[in-house]
């Protein structure tokens, strides 16, 4: 049963010293916190929510209540906030919107960031900015350990708390020695802790690769194809759009919109030839700024299959089963997530082990450095050091028997 709609929603503290609130998904500043004129804004504001059945009207927009007017007879003097003490869920809710616009086109960090940012509240919001510790983090991280996630991904979620609180600092919301102490919790080790190891990425069989193929739509045994010919990223291969792609030149160089480096300003070019441009070709025919590869041709693929498996006769009132308002539809494209879930599930009906994209990628990184050098692999998996490349070579493993075999023998 779904939970039913709140009757008010409630007032927050902002680090900017406002108070706000979130009507439908919009935010509202309403002045300074524990002022009467926040109060009084707030109110008008669940009054229109509460009158237009839980709804706001579509005139009662943020700037409508920033530039509402308050009689100064009914303003109190304003709290001063300076002496007011910051808390741990001041320091979150500040740098959750800090990240909805620094991360505004990476949606996955966002939703990381906000996830670590509500462990941290629920655990320790009350508590005051300055007396979060190494001790408090270290409980957060063993909850983290506890729900069954990977050592290296606590390890990932911990870095998160630590660059948060030197946001703090930057914001002077914190002194600085509240970081320094959080940093002097050392990081999980193998072998030293309870949670658990994740896989190591390895080369994936192409044999394993090509039974899963047969289980593939069509959408995405191109995507398939694309990436063991270029050895993309799976996110770069996701967002692929026809105006990303220079066919001006006798070979395709696709230059994606953004990659994981986009932050430090490098281009991620990418050159699309043979069998990945055969695959790419039957997808261009779309615009220019659509997605080449979509969930919703894949889905429909899938119904034309099970309706032509079908043994029994259609019913007239089954010719169309879909629903008018369905509470989930495919997206416009696939994410990284998505696309590994297809594969793994092609890969189960394939009967073979289940492997996922970055394999394929750590397949073509290793037959490139292999075939020619490590640093044509660099150049192009995009890796900004060649110390990041030398992990897709089994060049290291030889060079070290081919030592052994003129060591001295006793």
């Amino acid at each position: 049963m779904p939970r039913p709609k709140a009757q008010a929603p409630a007032i927050s503290y902002h680090l900017s010293g406002q108070a706000i609130t979130k009507f439908d998904g919009v935010t509202f500043y309403l002045g300074k916190h524990n002022s009467a004129e926040s109060f009084a804004k707030y109110a008008v504001l669940v009054r229109a929510y509460q009158d237009n059945g839980f709804k706001l009207p579509d005139e009662m927009t943020p700037e409508c209540i920033r530039n509402l007017d308050i009689e100064p007879a009914k303003v109190q003097p304003v709290i001063d906030l300076s002496k007011e003490p910051v808390c741990v869920k001041h320091v979150t809710d500040g740098y959750v919107a800090y990240c909805e616009t620094y991360y505004q086109n990476d949606p996955e960090a966002l939703r990381k960031i906000k996830r670590v940012c509500e462990d941290v509240r629920k655990h320790a919001g009350d508590v005051e900015a300055k007396d979060f510790g190494p001790v408090l983090l270290k409980e957060v991280r063993e909850k983290w350990v506890k729900t069954g996630v990977s050592r290296r991904y606590v390890n990932t979620l911990t870095n998160l708390v630590f660059r948060m609180f030197k946001w703090a600092v930057s914001a002077e919301k914190v002194s600085v020695d509240v970081h320094r102490r959080l940093k002097t919790l050392p990081p999980l080790l193998r072998g030293r802790t309870t949670a658990k190891e994740g896989r190591t990425v390895k080369p994936v069989n192409i044999a394993h690769v090509r039974a899963t193929a047969e289980k593939l739509s069509p959408t995405l045994r191109a995507m398939l194809r694309v990436q063991l010919g270029t050895g993309m990223r799976p996110s770069e291969l996701c967002i692929m759009r026809p105006c990303d792609i220079d066919r001006t030149g006798p070979e395709w160089l696709y230059i994606p919109s953004r990659h994981k480096n986009t932050n430090k300003d490098k281009e991620r070019i990418i050159p699309i030839l043979g069998d990945a441009r055969s695959a790419l070709e039957d997808y261009m025919n779309r615009g220019a700024k659509s997605f080449c590869f979509s969930p919703k041709e894949s889905v429909a693929w899938h119904n034309t299959q099970k309706r032509a498996a079908r043994q029994s006769k259609v019913q007239p009132s089954q010719m169309d089963r879909s629903k008018e308002n369905p509470a989930v539809t495919p997206g416009d494209c696939y994410t990284k997530d998505s696309y590994r879930r297809a594969l793994q599930r092609a890969a189960k009906e394939a009967g073979v082990p289940q492997w996922t994209p970055y394999e394929i990628r750590h397949l073509v990184g290793t037959m490139v450095a292999e075939a020619l050098q490590l640093e044509n692999a660099k150049a192009l998996l995009g890796h900004s050091d060649l110390a990041t490349t030398q992990r897709y070579s089994q060049a290291t493993v030889r060079q070290a028997v081919a030592a052994a075999q003129v060591m001295p023998k006793l």
